[in-house]
């Protein structure tokens, strides 16, 4: 069930926080600074506070994908937390929900608000503030709304991003890896090969697909094998941050993920998350 809710709060001193892990900005009001960003992520505290504000990336789309997704979300981040209220919309299209459970063996509660961004064309930002529920309350609700409201998205791809995006327009990643390992007397293996292939097309969409291979030897499953494939489609884009290529993946399934790349060589290696990428001219897209 979806309720409109409608909430006046204020919160007089403020301060504007400009991210890094996530293409926004948004108030943080005084005593709270970032203790740890990452890709897609933030997280917040305040010395004074017996709570937690983290800033978590989605690339939900609509109102059903945001309603289905936000419970998963909270599995993702392995709080084991129920919905407690109605989803209720607020007055600006955000949504909010409160949920109630455990983690590392103390009650919590948790409040959820999803904003949208008009600017990045899918997804947006999901606000979340968790305590206690014996240090939990309504104070902490309206943190969350008031901080949530205060977001202001920004373009993913600067001018250097822009620039640097040329080199995988219209063309593709491919990623090798295998794997193998045996007992002591060699009596029983197992070996798994698998291939993925991310395209980039030049109209900022991507297409990847990928196999894998698994295959085992020993007692009673000598010769055994197993295959599978997987594709996905979104869309993509490349950032540029502290001087790092970042590409960064929406998937059609809500799905956000970064890529970083460490480093790449004149011969088409480029090396993400440690695993070597080769680059090559796209047989899909343009």
């Amino acid at each position: 069930m979806r309720l409109i809710f409608l909430l006046f709060i204020t919160m007089t001193t403020v301060a504007q926080t400009r991210f890094t892990g996530i293409a926004m900005q948004a108030n943080l009001p005084s005593g709270w600074e970032v203790q740890e960003e990452n890709y897609g992520q933030i997280m917040c505290s305040n010395p004074n506070v017996q709570a937690g504000l983290l800033f978590i990336e989605h690339g939900w789309t609509s109102e059903d994908m945001i309603l289905q997704n936000m419970q998963q979300n909270m599995d993702e981040e392995g709080w084991q937390a129920a919905l407690a209220t109605d989803i209720m919309e607020l007055e600006n299209g955000d949504f909010i929900a409160l949920y109630q459970g455990s983690s590392n063996d103390q009650e919590i509660v948790v409040v959820t608000v999803v904003s949208r961004s008009k600017l990045w064309g899918r997804g947006g930002v999901t606000t979340v503030v968790i305590a206690s529920k014996s240090n939990f309350t309504d104070d902490l609700q309206d943190l969350a709304v008031v901080v949530s409201k205060s977001i202001k998205y920004r373009t993913f791809m600067n001018s250097q991003a822009q620039q640097n995006a040329r080199m995988f327009k219209g063309r593709k990643l491919i990623n090798y890896s295998s794997y193998y390992t045996s007992d002591y007397d060699n009596t029983v293996s197992v070996g798994s090969s698998s291939k993925t292939t991310i395209h980039f097309c030049s109209n900022g969409r991507f297409v990847i697909d990928g196999y894998s291979d698994l295959s085992a030897g020993g007692p009673a499953m000598d010769g055994e094998t197993w295959s599978s494939t997987s594709a996905g489609e979104g869309l993509w884009s490349l950032m540029d941050i502290n001087n790092y290529m970042v590409l960064r993946l929406t998937s059609n399934a809500g799905e956000v993920s970064y890529m970083p790349i460490e480093r790449y060589t004149e011969d088409g290696a480029y090396y993400i998350n440690g695993d070597k990428w080769v680059i090559g001219g796209s047989d899909l897209c343009n």
